[in-house]
C-alpha cells in the first residue's frame, strides 16, 4: 500500500468537490498521484470495478462526500462499507442535510460506527475547508505516503 486518499462520492457532486475540496484542500497536501477520485472518464462496467478495487487497496486514507445523491449511490455505499470493514480512517464531508447516520442506514451498519471527523460544507465551506485541511494534515503525519512515489527527503 503506497498511502493515498480515496474519495468516495456521487459523480453528480464532482464539480462542487473539485471546487470546494480538491483544489483548495487536497492539492495543497497531495500530488496528483496521491489521491483517487473517479470521474466520468474513469469508464464503467467490469474495468471500472477493477479500477475502484485497486484504488481502495492502494489508499490507506478514505474520505466520503455525503449528499442525498451519494447516500443513494450503490457505488458509494459499497466503497464506504469496504472502508469500514477494512478499518480505514474515514473523513466525511457533508454537502447537504444528509449525514453519516443516513449513510450507515443505507449500508445497514450500526450507527455507532463513526468517521474520524465530519466537515459541514453546507453551513460554512470556508471553515469546513480549514478543518478538513487540518484533519488531512494529521492523517498524513499518522499515515505518511510510502513507496517509490512518496516524497523523498533531499538528504
Amino acid at each position: 500500500m503506497l498511502g493515498g486518499l480515496f474519495i468516495s462520492h456521487s459523480g453528480e457532486d464532482s464539480i462542487r468537490i473539485q471546487e470546494q475540496i480538491i483544489s483548495p484542500v487536497v492539492f495543497e497536501r497531495l500530488p496528483a498521484d496521491g489521491y483517487f477520485m473517479h470521474s466520468r472518464r474513469s469508464g464503467g462496467g467490469e474495468s471500472y470495478r477493477l479500477l475502484v478495487q485497486a484504488a481502495l487497496h492502494w489508499c490507506d486514507k478514505f474520505m466520503v462526500v455525503i449528499s442525498e445523491r451519494s447516500v443513494s449511490n450503490p457505488w458509494v455505499v459499497a466503497e464506504v462499507e469496504w472502508a469500514v470493514n477494512n478499518s480505514r480512517p474515514i473523513l466525511a464531508s457533508r454537502f447537504d442535510s444528509y449525514g453519516w447516520k443516513d449513510l450507515m442506514y443505507a449500508i445497514g451498519a450500526c450507527e455507532s460506527l463513526a468517521p474520524e471527523e465530519v466537515f459541514d460544507f453546507q453551513s460554512n465551506a470556508e471553515i469546513a475547508q480549514q478543518e478538513l485541511g487540518h484533519a488531512l494534515d494529521r492523517l498524513l503525519v499518522r499515515l505518511p505516503r510510502r513507496g517509490r512515489f512518496a516524497a523523498r527527503s533531499p538528504i
